[in-house]
């Protein structure tokens, strides 16, 4: 994945400075240099930046299929700055791993096409502070997929707590980036297995689920109907799908597995309900990393921490430089690939997506995992200039089998209004 420099750098000045007036509005913190005075971080939001992460970021053999959501809002020691905590460590990396993913549809040349007038209806599953709907406006001003000038955003959540501040927080953020965005909110919980939204719920043109179904202990199998339901009912034909999960390996896992089932749907094989898998597979073809038990897939991106970030991951010894995370595009549409990502014209069916890091070999020669039309495979290709994890090869030739293949001739796709978000040219020199 190729993010542009200028979301890269986004989150490096002003939105500090943002932040810190919000937080004083919402009486989240009482002094203006708060996040700067190394005793309050200290004392009063590492403490619980660590447990969350603790929660949060469980170890294999430790992970358990759902999180209580609720508990760690109203419950514990000191609350307020336990929700402080939380909105200072994980909202803004949340946000940027939905506009990194808004910014990948960019580069491929994805773009809406509704005029100028009709207004942009869009709904965020399991909405918590708003990290994702934030991300989208984020994504949309820095690469732009040719949104409406205004639009709302449905906000669903259990915590009341939660919602409340994630409302405001939305549009806090839409109005300092001076967009036209309004929200609304709703307090509920959604039992995946039952139906998502009441039958006069209106059509949306987008869905978007940050980290919702890792609050679910249903498997993906279970709630695929109401999944395939709400689509049909209540997304608008040409509707994107935009869900960003964990990268751990349960929770990734149990993404691909929601994919693997989603193709697999009678309604959507058929294609009486029109779903289409964009990203990050570029196809509908079998999951290699669902093949073996013990593989899964994520991305990654680097960007510019907020200044605090980067002091209150030394007082955890937490490390966002870089961002994991797993994710899904689907579209409602009956056109092709081609037509909705145009930036592959012209590619052939031999393309894929590097999955994993690039390890140097020698001077020229790198390997890495690639996945594409005909599964997952473990390459090796001679080149000096190395691709890296994300990046999408085009008109690839390569023989040998899935367990050791070589890349005989491939071009990786470039993008002259993005740099890569893994490479030394955007790697914040302070971080």
């Amino acid at each position: 994945m190729r993010v542009p420099v200028n979301l890269i750098n986004a989150f490096r000045e002003g939105f500090e400075t943002n932040l810190t007036e919000f937080l004083l509005e919402n009486r989240l913190i009482d002094e203006k240099d708060a996040l700067t005075q190394k005793r309050f971080m200290t004392r009063s939001v590492a403490p619980h930046v660590k447990m969350l992460s603790e929660m949060f970021n469980r170890t294999d053999g430790s992970q358990t299929d759902a999180i209580d959501t609720e508990s760690y809002w109203t419950e514990g020691s000191n609350p307020k700055n336990r929700r402080l905590a939380y909105f200072l460590s994980f909202m803004p990396c949340n946000l940027f791993r939905v506009a990194s993913v808004w910014a990948e549809l960019s580069r491929l040349g994805f773009r809406w096409s509704f005029p100028a007038t009709q207004d942009f209806r869009a709904l965020e599953w399991g909405a918590g502070v708003a990290s994702g709907a934030c991300g989208i406006l984020a994504g949309e001003k820095y690469a732009p997929l040719g949104l409406p000038p205004q639009g709302s955003f449905a906000l669903i959540e259990q915590s009341k707590t939660a919602l409340t501040l994630g409302t405001k927080w939305f549009e806090y953020f839409a109005q300092v980036n001076d967009m036209s965005w309004g929200a609304r909110s709703f307090h509920r919980k959604i039992e995946l297995t039952q139906t998502w939204l009441p039958p006069t719920a209106p059509k949306f043109h987008l869905f978007v689920m940050s980290y919702f179904l890792n609050e679910s202990s249903n498997s993906s199998e279970a709630i695929i109907d109401q999944f395939v339901n709400v689509c049909e009912k209540h997304l608008e034909e040409e509707g994107l799908t935009v869900i960003v999960e964990p990268a751990l390996k349960l929770q990734s896992r149990k993404l691909l597995a929601f994919r693997k089932a989603l193709l697999e749907h009678p309604r959507v094989a058929s294609g009486e309900v029109p779903l289409k898998v964009l990203l990050p597979c570029m196809g509908h073809q079998a999951c290699g990393a669902l093949a073996k038990p013990d593989d899964w897939c994520h991305e990654e991106v680097t960007w510019w921490r907020p200044g605090y970030l980067r002091e209150l991951d030394a007082l955890t010894g937490l490390d966002r430089k870089s961002l994991p995370f797993s994710y899904l595009v689907i579209q409602k549409t009956k056109r092709t690939l081609l037509e909705i990502l145009p930036r592959l014209e012209g590619v052939s069916e031999k393309r894929y997506r590097l999955v994993s890091p690039s390890h140097s070999l020698s001077k020229k020669t790198s390997e890495f995992f690639i996945c594409g039309q005909d599964g997952k495979r473990r390459a090796r290709y001679a080149n000096p200039v190395q691709p890296d994890r994300g990046d999408i090869l085009m008109n690839t030739d390569l023989h040998g089998e899935p367990a050791l293949t070589q890349i005989d001739r491939t071009t990786v796709l470039q993008d002259p209004e993005a740099e890569d978000a893994n490479g030394d040219t955007t790697q914040p020199a302070g971080e």
